[in-house]
Order: structure tokens, then sequence, then C-alpha cells
């Protein structure tokens, strides 16, 4: 299909180095959406630095959508208790019985991460995606299935063969080109004429799940200690930027934040240098 393509690793690291410029420089909204004409963006910087790539704006939106579903798998993964991470081989390890039984407790197993397979992009993606996982299943709000439903229906995700040699796509024909009988007209009405209901099915359940994260989320701001604890560690030296990364890793980590809630005065700016390592 027309916004269907195969993508090899140097567009992928490209396409990651824009995506962590944009973050960087407040190209997010306060709801940790994307601003409006992102995706155009990034069509324009990813041609300027691979001359004559042949990309759109949907290409981009499949893509992104793809490595979010990955980067959360492997985030579900490691806030979960018997995983764990391989710096040297940068995956996701977990005991065979551990996995197994977690894939038993998953409805639907995430089939975009496999545990213990490298996944070296990990650490680029969590300064972009880290916002939308900060509320745990949020991320994947209301709105955001409803938009992937769409995406799905109209084109299907995009592949990721990263074995694919570094060379520039030649341009295609454009999808006005491509001639469409009359069966796959015949599909594609009834595709659409189906999102409809999948859709109420995905709002329904992504209502659900904004219930259970909000519930979550205010369990997690109201635990003593996190509001006054940017004040704390400033006071301890630390500078803006490891105030905040550390106070995100308490708010995603409810557990440690106990811990630390216990711990004595003394030992908090140990128990902190070794998180920042």
């Amino acid at each position: 299909m027309a916004d269907r393509r195969n993508w090899n690793i140097q567009e992928e690291d490209v396409l990651i180095s824009i995506l962590q410029e944009i973050v960087a420089a407040g190209g997010r909204s306060d709801n940790g959406c994307f601003r409006t004409g992102t995706y155009e963006q990034i069509v324009l910087k990813m041609r300027e630095k691979i001359p004559g790539l042949n990309i759109t704006s949907k290409h981009i939106q499949n893509k992104m959508k793809r490595l979010k579903d990955k980067y959360s798998a492997a985030y579900d993964m490691l806030n979960t208790s018997g995983f764990g991470w391989d710096d040297a081989h940068q995956c996701v390890t977990v005991d065979a019985q551990v996995l197994e039984e977690y894939l038993k407790l998953k409805k639907h197993p995430s089939k975009n991460y496999i545990a213990n397979k490298p996944f070296p992009q990990y650490e680029r993606l969590k300064t972009i995606f880290r916002k939308d996982r900060a509320t745990g299943s949020m991320a994947e709000s209301a709105a955001d299935a409803l938009e992937h439903i769409n995406l799905e229906s109209a084109v299907g995700d995009d592949t990721d063969e990263l074995n694919v040699p570094l060379t520039t796509p030649s341009n295609g024909a454009s999808a006005s080109s491509i001639p469409q009988d009359v069966e796959a007209s015949s599909k594609k009405r009834k595709r659409k004429a189906g999102v409809s209901e999948d859709a109420m099915k995905v709002i329904e359940k992504g209502l659900n799940v904004i219930s259970e994260e909000m519930g979550k989320l205010v369990s997690v701001v109201g635990t003593p200690g996190l509001q006054t604890m940017p004040d704390e560690l400033t006071n301890m030296g630390f500078d803006d930027d490891q105030v905040i990364a550390i106070s995100m890793y308490f708010a995603d980590n409810p557990i440690q934040l106990r811990l630390w809630n216990s711990m004595n005065a003394t030992l908090k700016p140990k128990f902190v240098a070794t998180i920042l390592k």
C-alpha cells in the first residue's frame, strides 16, 4: 500500500534523533501530544538529512506508533517484578518461567517487543515517550486508540525491516496512480463501516483504562514525600536536570518512593546517586 514502507537502520536512527530534538525544544503540549504540524516538520527534516528520501507524514505517523508500542511493551516489562535490563546486550532480561507467567496474566500478550531480544533504541525512546508512560497505560487514551484504529483500518502498520540496505528509496507510483479493482473497493467500504463499532469498543476500553490509571496517579501524587522532594533534592546539591530526572523516577516507581520516605536523611543522597548511575 502507498502508506506502508520498510525502514532501514539509518532512517530509523535519523527519525529518533529528530524526535529527541523536537521534545528537547518543547515540541510536545502539556498533555503529552505532539503539536500540530509535527509530522510534516519531521518529513522536511528527514528529507534534509537524507536527500531524495521518498517519505510522507503518514509514514512518520505509522512508524512513531510502532516505536511507541515497542517502547511501551519493554517499559511495562521493566516495571514488573522479575524483569531486568542488560546494559551489555541492550535488552530486557527475564527467566523463561517468569515470562510465561507474565504472558498468562496479559489478556493480549504484546507482540511489539520480545524479552531477551536486543533493543538498543530503548534509552533514546525513553526521552521521547517517557512522559506518556509516567501515568502508565493512560498513554493509550481513548483518542489515541481511536486514531490507531483509523490508521490500521486504512493502511496498517509500517514494517520494521531493519536489514534493508542503506540506500535511498526511489520514487514510486503515487497512491492515485495505482488502479483499484471492484473487490478492493468493496473491502475498503466494509472496513470503514466497521470502524464505528470498533471505535466504540476502544473508547469504552480507553475510559476504563483512564479511570484505573487516574486512581494510580492520585495514589502516587498523594504519597508523602513526592511534593516536597524537589526542594529536598535541591538542598542536597543536585542540579535542576537531576532533580527533574529523580522526581520522574520516583513518580514512576511508588515502591522506591516508599523506601525513600522510610530512609534516614543521611542515606538519601547516596540512594539518589545510585539511581542516577
